[in-house]
């Protein structure tokens, strides 16, 4: 398998939908307006939203982004056809060689409770889970979201 990997488009958006919906985050978008929230994040550093494609067929993405403070990893889906075959490991590697081409090297990332594939998946790469530390969440808006 051939994996080609890099930033996503404008006309990627579809493509990245699609596949936020077959891993079911789509209900996490902000105001429910996930193309918004796509191109959104092409405006603010665009070299860390990763696409990842096999022969010219979108089937993984990544997010990445950073508060000057530190790095954070959003969003890593592959499609449900090529999991299991080393494409997140791929996709997180680029994307921490490109933080790491920053300056950028202390990272965190979220994972649902009840997500015991990216628990697992984490954990292997050496990532910590951090149990002194709770995440909060306030809306500003009248939305229930609660990301």
């Amino acid at each position: 398998m051939n994996l080609s990997i890099r930033p996503v488009t404008a006309d990627d958006v579809s493509a990245v939908e699609a596949l936020w919906e077959e891993a079911g985050m789509t209900s996490y978008a902000s105001s429910g307006d996930i193309a918004g929230e796509i191109t959104g994040k092409l405006e603010r550093d665009p070299d860390l939203f990763l696409l990842g494609e096999v022969d010219g067929t979108a089937v993984a993405t990544i997010m990445g982004t950073w508060d000057g403070h530190r790095g954070r990893i959003k969003r890593l889906v592959v499609a449900t056809t090529h999991r299991r075959s080393g494409l997140g490991a791929d996709l997180t590697d680029e994307l921490e060689k490109r933080f790491t081409e920053r300056g950028i090297t202390r990272l965190r990332l979220e994972v649902w409770a009840d997500n015991a594939g990216g628990l697992a998946f984490w954990e292997e790469r050496g990532y910590e889970l951090q149990p002194d530390i709770r995440y909060f969440v306030r809306n500003l808006d009248d939305s229930n979201d609660p990301c």
